[in-house]
């Protein structure tokens, strides 16, 4: 899961709010956050605090936002009560997170203080499974931690030449071959090898080996490989509200190819897709990177079948790179239409 990280940062801009006189719009990273009038200026060193991050209550109260938050009671009555940070819209603007003063005189620009204030990130709830975990394998191993592009807004350079896909809102597969090995699984778990083929097909971790194309990608690069992992999203009414069509039966488009340690570059795993007919994520731009074109591409209806929203979109660079902010440099950008639906409160994932 990507890291929570509450940073000291500066406000880069302040405009007047629109629909309101008492409020202003203060522009932080990649965020609009809607704050008190006169409260906070340009340049000024604050604390912001993303959406999906669990404050504790202690601190909510003294702040004074604990009627903003989403409330939510620990199980354990010896664990502090902390309620989460949803996206917000005050008088007509969107407000994404909250922004406090600076505590303590020693912190510096670019600190993350989660630790001081006990913050973690908000962890939608687990999907029951059947208890088919596997024994784990240190090659097959998970994917990478996307972080938001508005969390890390200059990581890409503008110019740089991008690939952007549609972000699917499914959940998490791997399948691959490990020195030979047939392996499949979620996010966090290797799966056990169903039994029988009509089970192969109603599992939605190992639904993926049963296409065809994905088959033959994956036996011809497992046959060079030691380590050969496909990843990509199942999607359909059995996963999330989000369905693109597929009802009472999965869908499947890859993302992404890792071989003995290295993901592909961009237009490799699309020409190896391509060869052996796997569907991919769908395409949405290649060419010069650009924030406001990433923006606009995360807004409207998804390009698979479905007349719902899409949630997003994802952007890597055309050649592999890494960034020592990011790590690896794949971020997304979730759009604000999803933000603000139902279907992002409804949301669950898999370990």
């Amino acid at each position: 899961m990507a890291e929570c990280i509450v940073e000291v940062c500066r406000i880069e801009r302040i405009e007047a709010h629109p629909n309101a006189d008492a409020l202003e719009l203060a522009q932080i990273k990649g965020w609009q956050c809607v704050v008190p009038l006169g409260r906070y200026r340009e340049g000024q060193l604050v604390t912001y605090i993303p959406i999906d991050s669990m404050i504790p209550i202690r601190h909510a109260d003294r702040w004074g936002i604990t009627k903003y938050l989403a409330v939510r009671a620990t199980p354990d009555p010896k664990d502090t009560p902390a309620g989460r940070v949803r996206c917000a819209r005050l008088r007509g603007e969107p407000s994404f997170g909250v922004i406090v003063a600076v505590e303590d005189a020693g912190w510096v620009e670019g600190q993350n203080v989660r630790e001081h204030y006990g913050i973690v990130k908000y962890v939608p709830p687990l999907r029951p499974t059947a208890g088919d975990a596997e024994v784990g394998h240190p090659l097959f191993i998970p994917y990478t931690d996307v972080e938001n592009l508005r969390n890390f807004p200059g990581v890409l350079v503008p110019g740089e030449e991008v690939v952007v896909t549609e972000k699917i809102h499914g959940t998490n597969s791997r399948v691959g071959l490990i020195e030979g090995e047939w392996m499949a699984g979620s996010m966090g778990l290797r799966r056990k090898w169903p039994e029988g083929e009509a089970n192969m097909a109603r599992n939605p971790y190992w639904f993926p080996t049963t296409l065809p194309g994905v088959r033959g990608l994956v036996e011809a690069l497992g046959a060079l490989h030691r380590q050969c992992i496909l990843f990509g999203e199942v999607f359909g009414s059995a996963i999330q509200d989000l369905h693109y069509g597929q009802q009472g039966r999965f869908g499947y488009r890859a993302f992404d190819l890792l071989l003995d340690g290295k993901y592909v570059d961009a237009d490799r795993f699309i020409g190896l897709c391509e060869n052996h007919g796997v569907e991919t994520a769908p395409p949405l731009f290649q060419g010069e990177y650009m924030l406001e074109q990433v923006r606009t591409l995360s807004m409207g209806n998804t390009t698979l079948p479905g007349s719902h929203i899409r949630e997003g979109v994802v952007v890597r660079p055309l050649r592999e790179r890494t960034d020592p902010k990011v790590g690896r440099v794949i971020l997304k950008y979730i759009g604000d239409q999803y933000l603000f639906s139902k279907s992002a409160d409804r949301d669950v994932k898999d370990a």
